[in-house]
């Protein structure tokens, strides 16, 4: 690939990704200076994340937060399951606000605004926006304390921050986490927002095989599939000529990541001990409720055909509620259980059949597999042959295996350290932006405005202005879904400004061409807000930029005569 130092213009001592995941969340960065000399060498994660479990060496920490009673920051990840267990083993844990895995609250969430709220596990709800801000501020601030311990003295003005999200997320769940990060005094104009699947084709794009050549030359195509904790992400790119990558095929997917895992796992334990003794345990003994989850979470990374049975601890404190509760012995429900013949329970071990365990990932990897395959019968992705396996769940040899398995014709690549595929190649990305030179549109975007009125529009949509009988809600259509868009293409209009503060609504819609806003399939997804100067009369003399070729739509409002810039910016987050 070429050397692409003498395209940084960020203008930074270094860039630093946050991956802000939905079991485990880290960051990782590189001077600038390094970039330039090596793209993917010096890449530096956190590496003293205290996980509590030898064998569960884990480069990224728990996406937990405690908060006191007074709302105020105590802890987050190992820190704050750690304290938080401490406070339960003394019953002093009732008026701590403790969170985990919230961030699937912004997964295709109609309902998000800026008030959106979050419940604690003691049921007190408090804005979720200064839930993820507290977790991006915790983050940024052990960042930039890693960094003053390397040696390299740093001022806040000096970073170039990069927060990953899913490719899958609304605008509105983008402009969620820039906003939450404005809280941890990350603001716009040192903030990138970078898709996940794109970060991470873009650090596997300089990946070699065994003999050292490169697998993605100018004109392969490969399809990236992205599993978290959380969703699974899935596009197709192909390595353009100048060795940017062009997404042929826009991201899709669904929720279908390794928590699938935990919550199946779970159930089969509520089967067993039954729904109430299992509350009353993760109540009572959040210690060893967290220390059983990291347990699995070592299992489900290790797990392969080749053992005869999957062991995991099973707290005693479990096993005594249950006695307690019920009368009788885990073992004894086992053996009247559904289980009895694939679950067996000896001293503080759960011994499980392995064709139980790979059962709890089947509700996840059937649609993934159906989803994948759904994708590669697609026109698009004709001469696609290799898939690449990223982000944590991906770690799974279960997963693994599967995807080999069930896509037998196509080579399937699982980069090393795979679960930090997003946050390296966030790095990269938040260094040259442009590395990405094509996307393609999810859905299709306009506006709803105005016109004259012709025969074939519904009634119901005709008025009168003046002399002239009109038809309102038209969907003007700007870009279509499906539709390349590169990344510094942009679409004018003319605007007619009323007045100093105008607010135009934009729609999605999954059709290609809709006529009116009103048609199903039509959302409204939020407001393009234009500021114009008091200066400026109103009128068509305002011409309206805006580029849907980023990670994010950006809109740019000039006065045609002066070519004065002013205020202009999509809003997707209503404030109720």
């Amino acid at each position: 690939m070429e050397k692409m130092g003498e395209q940084v213009t960020h203008g930074k001592l270094l860039v630093c990704a946050i991956d802000f995941g939905t079991t485990f969340s880290g960051y990782a960065f590189q001077l600038t200076a390094d970039f330039l000399k090596e793209p993917t060498k010096n890449i530096h994660t956190n590496q003293v994340w205290n996980a509590g479990v030898a064998a569960l060496m884990s480069l990224k920490t728990p996406t937990c937060l405690l908060l006191d009673k007074e709302k105020e920051f105590v802890a987050f990840g190992y820190d704050a399951e750690t304290q938080y267990s401490d406070l339960a083993l003394d019953d002093l844990h009732h008026d701590y606000l403790f969170f985990r895995r919230f961030k699937m609250l912004l997964h295709r969430n109609p309902g998000l605004n800026r008030d959106t709220k979050l419940a604690a596990s003691n049921g007190v709800e408090i804005p979720a926006k200064t839930i993820f801000g507290h977790g991006i501020n915790f983050l940024k601030n052990h960042a930039l304390e890693n960094f003053r311990r390397c040696g390299t003295e740093v001022e806040d003005s000096e970073v170039q921050w990069v927060i990953t999200v899913p490719a899958i997320w609304t605008d509105a769940a983008k402009q969620f986490m820039r906003e939450a990060a404005q809280k941890a005094d990350i603001f716009n104009d040192q903030l990138i927002i970078a898709l996940e699947p794109e970060a991470a084709s873009l650090l596997c794009r300089y990946t070699s095989d065994a003999s050292g050549n490169e697998l993605f030359k100018p004109g392969s195509k490969y399809m990236v599939i992205d599993l978290g904790g959380g969703t699974a992400d899935i596009t197709i790119h192909q390595v353009a000529d100048d060795g940017t990558l062009k997404e042929l095929h826009s991201a899709s997917g669904g929720a279908w990541g390794g928590i699938k895992v935990d919550q199946a796992f779970e159930q089969l334990l509520i089967d067993i001990v039954e729904e109430d003794v299992f509350a009353e345990f993760q109540k009572k003994n959040a210690c060893d409720h967290f220390d059983m989850g990291r347990d699995f979470e070592v299992k489900k990374r290790t797990f392969n055909d080749k053992m005869k049975h999957a062991v995991i601890k099973l707290p005693s404190s479990l096993m005594e509620h249950y006695k307690t509760m019920k009368g009788r012995t885990i073992k004894e429900a086992i053996e009247a259980s559904m289980y009895a013949d694939r679950v067996a329970q000896t001293a503080d071990k759960l011994k499980m059949d392995p064709d139980l365990l790979k059962g709890l990932f089947r509700d996840p990897l059937e649609h993934l597999v159906e989803h994948i395959r759904e994708i590669l019968n697609q026109p698009v992705a004709a001469d696609t042959n290799i898939l690449l396996l990223v982000g944590g769940f991906s770690e799974s040899p279960i997963v693994q295996e599967t995807i080999k398995t069930r896509f037998p014709n196509h080579k399937v690549i699982v980069p090393q350290d795979a679960g930090l595929a997003v946050l390296k190649g966030a790095v990269l990305y938040g260094h040259r932006p442009k590395l990405i030179s094509v996307r393609v549109n999810q859905v299709t975007y306009g506006i709803a405005i105005s016109r004259l009125f012709k025969t074939g529009d519904p009634d119901e949509l005709k008025f009168t202005s003046g002399s002239a009988v009109l038809c309102r809600d038209v969907f003007h259509k700007f870009v279509e879904k499906g539709q390349p868009i590169k990344e510094d293409d942009e679409h004018s209009m003319p605007f007619s400004a009323k007045g100093q503060n105008n607010r135009v609504r934009v729609y999605a819609s999954n059709s290609n061409n809709p006529k009116y806003v009103t048609d199903d399939g039509c959302r409204l997804i939020g407001e393009m807000m234009i500021n114009i100067s008091s200066e400026i009369t109103s009128g068509n003399n305002i011409q309206v930029k805006i580029e849907f070729g980023g990670t994010e739509l950006v809109i740019e409002a000039r006065e045609i005569n002066t070519g004065d810039v002013f205020r202009a910016r999509f809003d997707f987050l209503s404030d109720k």
